[in-house]
């Protein structure tokens, strides 16, 4: 499912003669629902132009040269700085979703190259979330749940899905969408 995308779309069309040209029978003018099959043609078309478009792979270190907004998919580990940073997404004053946004390094030891990563939360096991860390963390507790929700531990390697958006600070991130065990 595409974000920005209509959940349903309703389409009419003055009835006149450009009926013969999408061949149609002629019918007199009036309005005219459009067939099953041209309304999913322009469900499909509708889509496209909402930038439903598949990821690309890059390496960590090609990330921020991707255009904003781009689905990338990388690989790596999932690395815990000594203080995490959160976000909250909030909707009429109530928090809808926290994330936590650690890094995604090239190396098992956390060094070499790296992106930061936005990895939402879930205390309940959700498929593509990360558990939530406690006040005294360590390396141990962290814990990501994969598109077909088994859990990753610190310390393997994960596929992770996302968006990338500018950041003033690191240059660049990826907003986490999916996780995979590669």
């Amino acid at each position: 499912m595409c974000h920005g995308s209509p959940s349903s779309l309703s389409v009419t069309v003055k009835a006149q003669h450009s009926q013969k040209a999408l061949g149609f029978r002629a019918v007199k003018y009036g309005e005219v629902k459009i067939m099953k099959i041209l309304k999913t043609t322009l469900i499909t078309i509708a889509l496209l132009m909402f930038g439903c478009r598949k990821p690309v792979a890059v390496e960590i270190k090609d990330v921020c040269s991707q255009p904003q907004g781009t689905k990338v998919i990388i690989q790596g580990f999932i690395s815990l700085p000594q203080q995490i940073e959160t976000i909250q997404l909030t909707r009429k004053g109530r928090v809808e979703a926290v994330g936590l946004q650690l890094f995604l390094m090239t190396k098992a030891n956390a060094t070499g190259e790296r992106v930061r990563a936005t990895f939402w939360v879930s205390d309940k096991g959700e498929p593509n979330k990360i558990k939530p860390l406690s006040k005294g963390y360590t390396w141990n507790d962290l814990l990501v749940y994969t598109n077909d929700g088994k859990a990753i531990g610190a310390g393997q390697i994960v596929k992770i899905t996302g968006e990338t958006k500018s950041d003033e600070k690191y240059g660049c991130e990826v907003n986490v969408s999916k996780i995979e065990n590669p």
